[in-house]
């Protein structure tokens, strides 16, 4: 297909017309460079007119098709630097495969996750973390989750990462009034989350990935796991804080306390070992000597994943290869007539 006007046709690479560039003027530069190199050689101080021009009348017959090997030769690298251009045009309309994991993000928004054992603080820390996370995982579908004393669906799974993280924008702390951390209950609407979609039964494919500190004593975050492994669903737990912990700042000024007393806040990862272990998932500990959440994309990248469906993409036609086949073309006939002048 020939395109009808250039506005139909798209370079991808277009640093490479740089090289077409170069290319292209190529051929003025060696000529100027010779002439030069003429100039300073002074044949024509040390032999007589006569001579030169039957040097030259000779040297002219014997490469009669040196000047179409040159202009060929040159023509197949301008073609080879066209190409590298990616040229594209007409629509190429392509059915693609949807394969992924269905990812429901839970962040733990409780009062503790402000304190700063993790520089600048487990919230802020937590929320870089997942806008690396959400941007490596284009591709699957991803649902987010806030919690503390109780649990909110802030956006349902889906293959929009853009909406994600314009959702994961939303979640601070001061987005969930209740008080507490309620990791039961952050399953439980993680669990209705993968209900209102198609109930797939593909083991390992359903994820719910629960950020928090782990302090919880009250939403039976066992049991819901428990739950979680009879509905196929893998509870992946990041631990967000260190052992030692530290006080909770209180956006007012001081520090949260509790009768009378500031309060110290632990990362509780023994809770959260038992969520992971029990849904065959893993738990990692985020701190300032980790290295965050490389690691656990690597591993959650091999997971098995389920068909979402099909989509027809319409692509831009590729038409490199035909510059590549044009290039050679020219490549081996400039060869064929260096060697008709070598012949004779």
């Amino acid at each position: 297909m020939i395109p009808l006007s250039w506005d139909e046709i798209y370079f991808a690479q277009k640093w490479a017309f740089w090289l077409v560039a170069l290319v292209a003027v190529s051929p003025l530069v060696f000529r100027l460079v010779d002439q030069v190199r003429k100039t300073q050689s002074g044949t024509r101080d040390f032999v007589s007119q006569a001579m030169h021009d039957r040097l030259l009348r000779d040297g002219t017959q014997k490469a009669r098709f040196q000047p179409w090997a040159n202009g060929l030769m040159w023509a197949s690298a301008l073609l080879l630097a066209l190409a590298l251009t990616r040229p594209q045009w007409g629509l190429l309309e392509q059915t693609v495969q949807q394969k992924g994991l269905d990812i429901v993000i839970a962040v733990d928004l409780s009062s503790s996750m402000r304190a700063t054992d993790i520089a600048p603080s487990r919230i802020e820390n937590a929320r870089r973390e997942l806008a690396f996370l959400v941007e490596e995982l284009k591709g699957n579908r991803i649902g987010l989750v806030g919690f503390a004393g109780s649990a909110f669906l802030f956006c349902p799974l889906t293959l929009d990462t853009d909406a994600v993280e314009l959702f994961l924008d939303e979640m601070t702390i001061e987005a969930v009034p209740v008080p507490g951390t309620a990791l039961g209950e952050a399953v439980k609407v993680g669990l209705e989350t993968f209900r209102m979609g198609d109930q797939s039964k593909v083991a390992g494919s359903k994820v719910i990935l629960l950020l928090t500190d782990g302090e919880d004593h009250e939403s039976a975050p066992l049991e819901m796991a428990e739950q979680a492994a009879r509905e196929d669903v893998v509870i992946d737990t990041i631990g967000i804080g260190t052992p030692e912990g530290a006080l909770v700042p209180n956006p007012y000024g001081g520090f949260v306390k509790e009768k009378g007393e500031p309060v110290r806040s632990k990362l509780d990862g023994t809770t959260l070992k038992k969520m992971a272990e029990v849904t065959g998932g893993m738990f990692l500990r985020v701190d300032s000597s980790s290295d965050g959440l490389d690691s656990y994309l690597e591993r959650l990248k091999k997971r098995q994943t389920r068909n979402f469906g099909s989509k027809t993409e319409v692509l831009r036609h590729e038409r490199f290869g035909l510059f590549l086949l044009a290039a050679a073309a020219l490549f081996f006939l400039g060869l064929v007539f260096e060697e008709i002048d070598k012949r004779r």
